[in-house]
């Protein structure tokens, strides 16, 4: 799965390979979903969705990733804020012709100018992308039509790959926070196994606790899990630094053990709970 189709020598010469990233936000993720449910992390099938300015999807089995959107750089893969995602290298030596410019604007173009602000012309805010396009605007509208279907496609594949999956899991700012964006990705793959709740979908919007959106009878578990990249940072390097790091695959996070508790993302929920009472309905942590 990180192989490009170059030939082998630049492999050898230069690593060009797919590395994919946002590996610390997949693994969080992917670990609190097991233990929600319950099950051995060393024995799922697991499709992870980090959807923000920048976006990845994450193909997990056994623990250990497969294969991952982003390739080289982060510029492969779903369609962002500002990069293109999937391109035909084709159309960039046609543009490089075009234009008349060089590597350097290209890469500019392709990481800066591109994805949704690129589309628009305007905006690579979810939030500006969808009240716009709920009044009438279809750049707004192609943009977010283009960025789902992307991730439609990349989650089908993953699970073609895996060969089924028990948990999708959705997280960061758009993840998190748009039920629009989710259900739209979502559309059409219950013929995989993904069937989405829309009421508990719709009532979702919250970055302080962790939610089961799929319906009952959902042969694969929807999950929307809030990121925290840091503590896996923070536990990788003392665990480095102490000798004590394990394989991965095999490592036990704070956040893994029954008895763990995020403070402050508990007394932030309960404040978010006064407000929007449905929320604790629908939330699998905190109780």
């Amino acid at each position: 799965a990180y192989m490009y189709g170059l030939p082998y020598e630049y492999y050898e010469k230069y690593a060009i390979r797919r590395y994919g990233f946002h590996g610390t936000s997949h693994r969080y993720v992917s670990r609190r979903a097991c233990d929600i449910l319950g099950v051995d992390y060393a024995s799922q099938r697991i499709i992870t969705a980090h959807i923000g300015n920048g976006g990845s999807v994450t193909a997990i089995r056994d623990g250990k990733s497969v294969e991952n959107s982003m390739g080289l750089t982060p510029l492969e893969g779903l369609l962002m804020g500002t990069r293109t995602g999937d391109i035909d290298g084709g159309a960039l030596t046609y543009l490089m012709e075009k234009e008349n410019i060089g590597p350097r604007a290209l890469n500019n173009i392709l990481n800066k100018k591109s994805g949704h602000i690129g589309i628009t012309g305007k905006y690579s805010d979810r939030r500006d992308l969808v009240d716009n396009a709920e009044k009438g605007d279809k750049r707004c509208q192609l943009a977010i039509d283009m960025e789902c279907y992307r991730l439609k496609k990349y989650i089908g594949s993953y699970i073609a790959g895996l060969g089924g999956a028990d948990a999708l899991i959705f997280t960061a700012g758009v993840g998190e926070m748009s039920p629009i964006i989710r259900e739209k990705a979502l559309e059409g793959l219950e013929c995989l196994g993904l069937k989405l709740d829309k009421e508990k979908n719709r009532i979702c919007r919250n970055r302080n606790a962790e939610f089961e959106i799929s319906a009952s009878d959902s042969k694969i578990k929807i999950f929307v899990i809030p990121t925290d990249e840091e503590i896996v940072f923070i536990e990788d390097v003392v665990a480095l630094l102490h000798g004590t790091y394990k394989d991965p695959a095999e490592y036990v996070y704070s956040f893994q053990k029954k008895d763990y508790i995020n403070e402050q993302r508990k007394s932030a929920f309960e404040e978010d709970v006064k407000e929007k009472p449905d929320l604790k309905k629908i939330a699998v942590y905190p109780k």
